[in-house]
């Protein structure tokens, strides 16, 4: 039978590949463009969330749900959401252009925005294939698939742009494109085979995001959600202060394809074992989920408070150095978003989508109105505290919803057992670094985080959990 784990590993090394190149991308991006344009590329990239907002529309998560349940309903729905997808980025365009206009942006901003909007329509589509492959388990292909996708956009910014913002926005639909290709050759005959046992009619547009409402909300509002604080650090304080302040936002969104690897694994089997009254059969692979999770996110933590500022300058240049201070404190966001993105995958998988939209809802609320009155109080920190905040609403929230589930995988003493126990050790490991870096390099004392992260999964993270033998993968045909 499939391993969970082994397919949650697979979508973290692809991930990781990826996010590994497209920090160097930033990199390079911000070594070669002054402070100004690297604003504008931010601004650009938080203004995309409007396109990804349109054309996710909740549906990859509506069709990687219901086609869980019943494999022959997913060629049928492939098809409604590819339309329901250019249908919705035509009006995101316009959306973008005339909210643009209006906000006073730039002809250059505007411009570039509406090319890169390209970007979030051909990711989504792959996502669409994608999810036949989370479905079946067959993740080391997407693995592939994206960081092979990062890797040509990286290739294709340095041979073509040297620095030039807008050949580095046409790189990115260029390299989604051949990506795209690629995938949908390598899926031509599982997609002839589901063509034959297809159940049902293609759903009409209208009918199919009548139906996906829900999930349409929830990604609004979490689209939203992670980018709002870039959006008014932009208008707020300009497009400098946004350089400054995304160079800490790029670290970190860079590590949320952990979360995100669980969640892409998880949801059809949590999808799979609700359809069929099994849900309690999920309780030791949500638990040491959540508990695998809880443990990085402590440790991210740990290390961004004693050796991440040290690498700003090194990394990205001492024109940077302003970012050091704002590292400690934006990490702490990781530890409160790593369990409620968990939290939010539970809430769709147990058809609670309104729950999800509520949660997030919440947090837009707070994340807009703390920043509004932060930011001008505080400047950057006020943003990162602003955001910091808004994240303990979401995960307060997502909990709340999710109490009664709470009850029925108790007891829980395992779980806090080894997160004490794991707190107390990246404690112990980041007051001997911080010891450490007054007698050697910091670089050499980080390997204690990477010693610690080894003995804990060695002794904390139990793999048999993720192998439940009531979760077995159904191909369908």
């Amino acid at each position: 039978m499939g391993n969970l784990l082994r397919n949650i590993r697979h979508l973290i090394a692809g991930n990781l590949v990826r996010s590994i190149v497209m920090t160097l991308l930033t990199l390079y991006i911000i070594r070669n463009t002054s402070v100004g344009d690297f604003g504008v590329y931010s601004t650009v990239l938080a203004f995309s969330s409007i396109t990804s907002a349109f054309v996710n529309f909740g549906l990859n998560t509506y069709l990687t749900r219901e086609a869980s349940r019943d494999i022959r309903v997913f060629l049928p729905l492939l098809k409604a959401v590819t339309r329901a997808r250019f249908l919705l980025f035509t009006v995101s365009e316009v959306i973008l252009y005339v909210l643009l206009t209006l906000l006073g942006y730039s002809e250059t901003v505007i411009t570039l925005s509406l090319i890169f909007a390209l970007d979030p329509l051909l990711s989504f589509l792959l996502d669409s294939l994608y999810s036949l492959l989370y479905i079946e388990e067959r993740t080391r292909l997407v693995s592939l698939a994206e960081s092979g996708r990062r890797a040509l956009l990286f290739a294709l910014v340095l041979l073509t742009s040297g620095g030039n913002l807008m050949d580095i926005m046409v790189s990115y639909p260029v390299a989604d494109a051949v990506v795209l290709a690629a995938v949908v050759t390598l899926s031509a005959g599982r997609l002839h085979e589901l063509g034959r046992v297809s159940a049902g009619n293609v759903p009409s547009i209208g009918g199919l995001l009548r139906r996906n409402l829900p999930f349409s909300l929830q990604t609004l509002t979490g689209l939203f959600f992670w980018n709002v604080d870039v959006m008014m650090v932009s208008k707020l304080l300009g497009t400098t202060a946004t350089g400054f302040y995304n160079v800490g936002a790029t670290i970190f969104k860079a590590i949320y394809f952990l979360p995100q690897s669980f969640g892409s694994v998880l949801l059809p089997k949590l999808s799979r074992a609700h359809y069929d009254g099994k849900f309690e059969n999920a309780r030791n692979l949500l638990l040491e989920s959540a508990k695998t999770l809880l443990l990085v996110a402590i440790g991210i933590v740990a290390y961004s408070q004693t050796s991440l500022s040290y690498y700003i300058p090194l990394l990205f240049g001492d024109k940077y150095s302003p970012a050091m201070g704002l590292m400690g404190p934006m990490s702490l966001i990781v530890l409160f978003y790593f369990p409620a993105f968990l939290g939010q995958n539970v809430l769709v998988a147990l058809n609670r989508e309104k729950k999800a939209v509520n949660s997030l809802i919440l947090a837009n609320v707070a994340n807009f109105l703390l920043n509004l009155v932060f930011i001008r109080w505080y400047g950057l920190l006020g943003a990162v505290c602003a955001t910091v905040l808004s994240q303990v609403v979401f995960f307060g929230s997502t909990v709340y919803y999710l109490r009664d589930v709470i009850v029925r995988m108790s007891p829980l003493g395992f779980m806090w057992r080894d997160l004490v126990m794991g707190s107390i050790a990246w404690a112990l490991t980041g007051l001997a670094v911080s010891w450490l870096n007054g007698v050697i390099k910091p670089y050499l004392a980080d390997n204690l985080y990477i010693l610690t992260f080894f003995l804990l999964h060695r002794t904390l993270i139990k793999g048999e959990s993720f192998t439940p033998r009531e979760l077995r993968p159904r191909r369908g045909t």
